[in-house]
């Protein structure tokens, strides 16, 4: 038999090898969270806040839309205001700023908010026009002009705060729109008012397939100081891309995963962006793609399925449909949210904890939206 002396010395043996390899075993790099373990520790039970946008060029259907709804709204935002070429603030030609639509937003506990954007207005031959931007917030006088702007409007016009809708910017404009957001805010809340931006997708810095207006927006920065961000996540086709759905959910995910996980955005400030639209291309006899339209509404959709019994496919994948159809000899394709669609996006929403969601836009949306927004809001 082994002397006790012995067996004393082989358990101490055993204890150190046993310590020496869980100690190993601590030394070794953790692989990174898979995205569903990391939305699992996310997840929240808070009500999703909701905002959605009143287009000046179809305020009487947007308005509706949002009046019928009201008690389903936090917060609904009035594109009603741009940057002019000299890089004032002023109206779209066409808008009419109804201050009813204010007064019924705040009769139903409604917090509304003015878009300020610098899109030029219809008749000019322009597209998002980032040299506006320019004139008005980079220096600090003409960015102190602005905000005084910005600020006596909100005051004037009775409303709770200010959505900053600055798209296509440049790389090189990256500080002085930081800064300019972060002075924009200081002035806003010594008022009680509440600062919106919307924010262009991105799932890592500086790609250039990315540089859609993201590489001018630092996303921590702007995180700090702002109350709102709408991720424009309806924006991954366009007519100028080939057809495709508004916002893939996969898509959506690695957005998402890269603003909470990597730039480690405040959930409660994400609003993940909803498209209630639908996109039209019409196909060449060489095979390419010319975009047609990027703001079909619910309706008219449905009038184009029924007049040329198209067949509507649901893709599993992205969680959008479409269809084809015949014109004057050419193909057509549409890609459209619909009710399915908005409830798969709410869902992740819900799975990833953030904040709101935010809906692009109001106005002829498919009626059923309602019911998914009452059971997963």
């Amino acid at each position: 038999m082994l002397s006790k002396r012995l067996l004393g010395i082989i358990f101490l043996a055993l204890v150190l090898i046993v310590g020496t390899i869980f100690y190993l075993k601590s030394q070794i790099p953790k692989a990174p969270d898979s995205p569903g373990q990391n939305r699992a520790a996310k997840e929240s039970t808070a009500p999703l806040k909701t905002i959605g946008w009143i287009p000046y060029w179809d305020q009487k259907n947007a308005f509706e839309s949002f009046s019928k709804n009201a008690q389903l709204f936090d917060f609904v935002s009035v594109f009603w205001y741009r940057i002019d070429s000299n890089g004032n603030l002023t109206t779209y030609r066409e808008t009419v700023e109804d201050q009813s639509i204010v007064d019924f937003a705040h009769q139903n506990n409604v917090k509304i908010l003015a878009v300020v954007a610098n899109a030029p207005d219809y008749y000019e031959d322009a597209d998002w026009d980032y040299q506006r931007v320019n004139l008005a917030i980079s220096t600090a006088s003409t960015r102190q002009k602005h905000i005084s702007d910005l600020v006596q409007l909100v005051e004037a016009k009775n409303l709770d705060g200010v959505d900053i809708d600055y798209e296509a910017l440049k790389a090189s404009q990256k500080e002085n729109f930081s800064l300019f957001i972060e002075e924009l805010a200081t002035k806003l809340h010594e008022k009680g008012k509440i600062l919106g931006v919307a924010i262009h997708p991105k799932t890592s810095e500086d790609n250039p397939n990315e540089d859609n207006g993201s590489h001018a927006q630092d996303w921590q920065r702007i995180a700090k100081s702002a109350d709102q961000l709408y991720f424009m996540t309806y924006t991954e086709h366009a007519i100028s891309s080939s057809p495709g759905p508004a916002g893939s959910i996969g898509w959506i995910d690695e957005i998402m995963d890269y603003a909470i996980f990597n730039v480690k955005i405040p959930e409660e400030k994400i609003f993940l962006g909803i498209g209630l639209f639908g996109l039209g291309w019409q196909k060449a006899s060489d095979g390419s793609f010319s975009g047609v339209s990027d703001d079909l509404t619910f309706g008219q959709i449905q009038s184009i399925i029924q007049q040329n019994n198209s067949q509507v496919i649901w893709d599993n994948q992205s969680k959008s449909s479409h269809f084809e159809y015949k014109k004057g000899g050419k193909t057509h394709t549409i890609w459209f949210e619909n009710s399915e669609s908005v409830s798969a996006r709410m869902k992740t929403a819900k799975k990833l904890g953030v904040g709101g969601v935010a809906f692009w836009r109001l106005g002829d949306e498919d009626p059923k939206v309602w019911n998914i927004i009452k059971q997963l809001k």
